[in-house]
């Protein structure tokens, strides 16, 4: 990189829009792409880009996909059926594998954020949607396959 690439546009590092994922009775959405889960990396790497790591899970044959900017992973063993992602909002936390960066996105239910009404989430919705609670706060949003349905 030159001195004065911060000229040029091209060379500019370029800034994510934060991510929006609706969450609907029907449907969820990542900013306007709908994703029903199981997913796969394809589905995935066109709405977040390219996982910035991917690594071995220890005694086992399942990888790991991280997001570090984003502050996303989700844990598989066949990247064409991946059942759940993890949205982690505070990485000091032991939640296995951790992205660098934490997740600062908004995830709204029903049109309102998820503070309000990941309470009201009923058991039918084709999606399971859980948050992840360490010391009283919210640590995590489990986001992903709904096995009930």
């Amino acid at each position: 990189m030159g001195l004065f690439d911060f000229r040029d546009i091209n060379k500019r590092k370029k800034r994510g829009n934060p991510i929006v994922i609706h969450c609907d009775h029907n449907e969820i959405r990542f900013n306007h792409t709908t994703v029903s889960f199981p997913t796969n990396y394809s589905v995935l790497k066109n709405i977040l880009g390219e996982a910035t790591r991917i690594e071995p899970m220890k005694q086992s044959k399942s990888k790991v996909y991280l997001w570090d900017d984003l502050g996303i992973y989700c844990s598989t063993n066949d990247p064409e059926k991946m059942l759940m992602l993890l949205l982690v909002e505070d990485n000091r936390y032991g939640l296995g594998h951790q992205p660098k960066k934490n997740f600062t996105g908004l995830v709204l239910i029903d049109g309102e954020s998820i503070e309000n009404t990941l309470q009201n989430v009923e058991a039918d919705r084709p999606y399971m949607l859980r948050s992840i609670i360490k010391e009283n706060k919210q640590v995590a949003i489990a986001l992903g396959w709904n096995p009930g349905i």
